[in-house]
């Protein structure tokens, strides 16, 4: 059975059509990659023989933009736009949910007034174009703003100098009246026709990015919707502003797939997650494992609470009935000095009657 962890969607589309037909292969186009892969190996047995060769859509990303705006953007009268460079991508990419923009600290460098259209572009190599936003009204350096459009189909800015022929500030600042209109009938083009965006991505690194995967984890974040982004996709630990990126492939090296491919092939994980995925030892699992406020051993055992139909094994499970205790309720019990404590450290339980 063929192996096809390092194929791109382009590859494996083709190679369904092969096994089905045009038709069906146009029909798998928002499929991830693993998705495809299953297909393909559930029609693989029934193959007869190879069909021609089935040239798929160049452009294969699935994520749909969000637009709100009228088509085509413009600027309108007396109106700016401001072009809002983010230095710090990936600490940008996680507030750039709607449900979010209150919390999120923009660089804004100077006043600008209600009315004014705001680009933000984030500092990735290249640099994606993510969001156009109406500023509402100011209060200090707080604002409130109309999300226009949110480009979760990446656009980089590459292509949007491109088409509109023009270079682009890697600074904060307003542009001027003649650039702000050909930037936004640019965008309306890249929007309606988007360009594929390919990577060399995929050498996972547990203590360092390079910029490709910069790039994928910056637009991980941005695709994630509200607190999808606080949590670390292994152990569910509070991880705000401290994700790293693994790559699920067999081989942890560079690829050259669309950016979306990267994404789906991508995990946001806690520094210890991550370490574990690179070098699964006892000694890394032991450290992530709670530490018990009293004697600092990290080689608890959890509660159990109510009465199982089976009983739970006990090397690794306390069972601690259905009369459930005054708060601090214990989660676990150290094997060590057999002190009761919470999720926390200053959560610990009165001993528990026998």
């Amino acid at each position: 059975m063929t192996d096809y962890r390092s194929f791109d969607r382009t590859q494996l589309i083709s190679r369904y059509g092969q096994l089905t037909s045009p038709e069906q292969a146009w029909a798998c186009m928002d499929m991830t990659r693993q998705e495809l892969i299953d297909m393909i190996h559930q029609h693989e047995p029934f193959e007869e023989q190879p069909r021609p060769h089935f040239p798929p859509n160049a452009l294969l990303n699935r994520q749909r933009n969000e637009i709100g705006a009228e088509m085509p953007f413009t600027l309108g009268s007396e109106k700016k736009l401001y072009f809002c460079w983010e230095p710090d991508a990936i600490g940008a990419a996680a507030y750039l949910d709607v449900s979010r923009m209150d919390q999120r600290v923009w660089n804004i460098g100077e006043e600008i007034s209600a009315g004014t259209m705001v680009l933000t572009v984030l500092a990735t190599t290249p640099p994606l174009v993510m969001a156009l936003e109406t500023v509402n009204s100011l209060e200090g350096r707080t604002y409130d703003v109309r999300r226009e459009a949110t480009f979760a189909q990446p656009i980089s800015l590459l292509d949007l100098e491109q088409l509109c022929d023009s270079g682009l500030p890697r600074s904060s600042q307003a542009l001027n009246p003649q650039l702000a209109e050909r930037v936004l009938k640019a965008l309306t083009g890249l929007v309606e026709n988007p360009r594929p965006l390919y990577l060399d991505a995929g050498a996972c690194r547990v203590d360092s990015e390079s910029e490709a995967t910069a790039t994928v984890h910056a637009l991980a974040l941005a695709q994630r919707h509200d607190s999808e982004t606080d949590y670390c996709d292994g152990c569910q630990t509070n991880i705000k502003g401290r994700s790293t990126v693994h790559f699920f492939r067999d081989r942890h090296v560079d690829l050259h797939w669309d950016i979306q491919d990267h994404v789906d092939d991508a995990a946001l994980l806690c520094a210890d997650c991550h370490r574990l995925m690179h070098a699964p030892t006892l000694k890394h699992l032991q450290r992530m494992l709670v530490a018990c406020p009293g004697c600092g051993a990290r080689n608890p055992k959890e509660y159990f609470w109510g009465m199982p139909a089976f009983p739970p094994d006990e090397e690794e499970y306390v069972v601690g009935g259905c009369a459930i205790p005054n708060p601090p309720v214990p989660r676990y019990s150290c094997r060590n000095c057999e002190l009761s404590f919470g999720e926390h450290p200053h959560w610990v339980s009165e001993p528990l009657a026998d």
